[in-house]
């Protein structure tokens, strides 16, 4: 591809006074001063350019997911302040945009950053007109609780089966890059008691009062509230999936210590109710009807042939306007077959996902997935499970700063081609949900690479921000290999994410 880079006129505008006035200011400033005075000065130039029509360069535009523009953003071209271009560092007009230099002619990385979002960074952008989505952080204090019951459960008393409800936000392509079961079944418990002794119910499930006889004892399981909770307002999307579990089994593994999660191939889900709520208080109460959709549909699928120490899982999916909503659950033995209940007339999809056996059970979330439609006979095939990335960071003063990425190899499958390299830096933050304080990893550096890479270099930001990570928290870097059945050109970002049939993910902690 050739560009053609038009010089700006030779007028005396070309090297305005206030340009080389701010210049003369630098010396002994602190790098973050001298961020400060570029990007002001730069702001005051580009503004005055483009009222005498002297303005050039490549349009990089910021947006957030909801495609409205981001103003005030920071944006860095290059490795760091000045490095390798003068003024490459900006801030975003009333549309969300910045003109890049001129002399911006080699690929290089370019970074974005605004308050309430995560940063993030394109590596190796040739000179080009770029739109570039930010996702909101998650790091709020204090979360927005959502909990009420799921209705209409056909709840009998006496017939040996555990009747609940399974209340989430709906999936979207975004939640498979790393996917692992507690996106369904929450790793947060509310307890109740039953047969004189304790026992830990996720909270997002909905347990209306039921009574079953346990032997000769007549046992009452009562917890009718789910709680769900989100780190900022806005429009979610709510599943409520109707399930049961065969009673007696049931009270018997929970009570051994067993996890929701290890019941999943017991699990029979029916159908489910789908509201969409519009988070802006603090509290909210949504009751979400389980029987409005009803999975009767029925098809096959084949597990790949997996190692002795992996397992394969396999998630119906009903796809609709861009949401993936569950229709059933099942871990496969290798190369076995297994029916999985769908929804009928909707676009079936199915999620199949390779973990190591010992991952399901202690949480690493290590996997490979592959995001496909639906056939009456299907085999996926699948990237190999990867070995964790290396970050190479040092702290400074209290911040923790990446410097360089050491990644995986992955193995190429044919007929899945490389899309790009999605990778998070997070930051452990200690967040209030209901009465409880619960640690998550915030997102705080997402970065976005062409194809397949083996390492990367962090751009040095120039000026510390509230996106900077805590040197004395809990530091997590995951690694994302994006592949597609299609061959067509993708660009970085949510559209890469999107276009999506294959990752390969694997994560790390300091």
């Amino acid at each position: 591809m050739k560009f053609l880079m038009k010089p700006l006129a030779k007028t005396p505008m070309t090297t305005p006074l206030w340009t080389a006035l701010a210049a003369s200011l630098f010396i002994g400033c602190s790098p973050q001063k001298q961020a400060e005075l570029y990007n002001h000065s730069n702001e005051i130039s580009n503004s005055l350019k483009s009222t005498l029509g002297f303005l050039d360069g490549h349009q990089i535009l910021v947006k957030s997911m909801d495609d409205q523009p981001i103003v005030g953003a920071q944006v860095l071209i290059g490795e760091g302040l000045n490095t390798p271009l003068s003024g490459n560092f900006l801030t975003t007009d009333s549309l969300g945009q910045v003109t890049a230099p001129a002399e911006w002619n080699q690929s290089l990385p370019i970074t974005v950053q605004a308050p309430g979002f995560v940063r993030t960074t394109f590596i190796a952008q040739l000179p080009d007109d770029i739109k570039i989505v930010l996702h909101p952080t998650k790091s709020t204090p204090l979360q927005y609780e959502v909990k009420g019951l799921a209705q209409d459960l056909p709840v009998k008393n006496g017939d040996d089966q555990f009747d609940f409800g399974i209340v989430m936000p709906a999936l979207t392509k975004m939640d498979l890059l790393s996917f692992n079961l507690e996106s369904i079944i929450s790793p947060n418990s509310d307890r109740i008691t039953a047969l004189g002794q304790n026992i830990n119910i996720p909270s997002n499930i909905s347990l209306p009062k039921q009574n079953e006889y346990y032997s000769i004892v007549n046992i009452t399981l009562d917890k009718p509230n789910f709680r769900n909770y989100f780190p900022q307002k806005g429009i979610q999307r709510m599943v409520s999936l109707r399930a049961r579990l065969p009673f007696k089994n049931t009270v018997d593994s929970l009570r051994s210590g067993k996890s929701f999660i290890e019941l999943v191939n017991q699990f029979k889900i029916g159908g489910a109710g789908i509201r969409d709520i519009n988070i802006q208080n603090q509290n909210h109460q949504l009751n979400i009807p389980t029987s409005e959709l009803i999975f009767n549909d029925q098809k096959n699928i084949t597990a790949p042939v997996v190692r002795g120490n992996e397992t394969f899982l396999a998630v119906g999916i009903a796809h609709q306007s861009g949401y993936l909503i569950p229709t059933d659950i099942k871990t496969i033995p290798s190369g076995k077959s297994q029916s999985m209940a769908l929804l009928p007339n909707s676009d079936q999809r199915f999620l199949g996902i390779l973990k190591l056996t010992d991952d399901l059970k202690n949480g690493n979330d290590r996997m490979s997935a592959t995001f496909l439609p639906f056939t009456m006979q299907t085999t996926p095939k699948l990237l190999q499970l990867v070995n964790s990335p290396n970050l190479i960071a040092s702290q400074t003063g209290k911040h923790f700063e990446p410097h360089q990425a050491l990644l995986p190899t992955v193995s190429t499958v044919d007929g899945i081609h490389p899309i790009g390299t999605y990778s998070v830096l997070s930051s452990a933050v200690e967040v209030q949900q209901g009465a409880t304080k619960v640690k998550i990893m915030a997102p705080q550096w997402e970065i976005y690479a062409p194809n397949w890479v083996a390492k990367f270099d962090f751009p040095q930001w120039p000026i510390e921000s509230d996106n900077s990570n805590d040197a004395q928290s809990e530091q997590h870097f995951e690694i994302t290999f994006i592949g597609s059945t299609a061959t067509s050109q993708v660009k970085l970002g949510p559209d890469m994410i999107e276009a999506a049939t294959h990752v390969t993910h694997s994560s790390t902690s300091y």
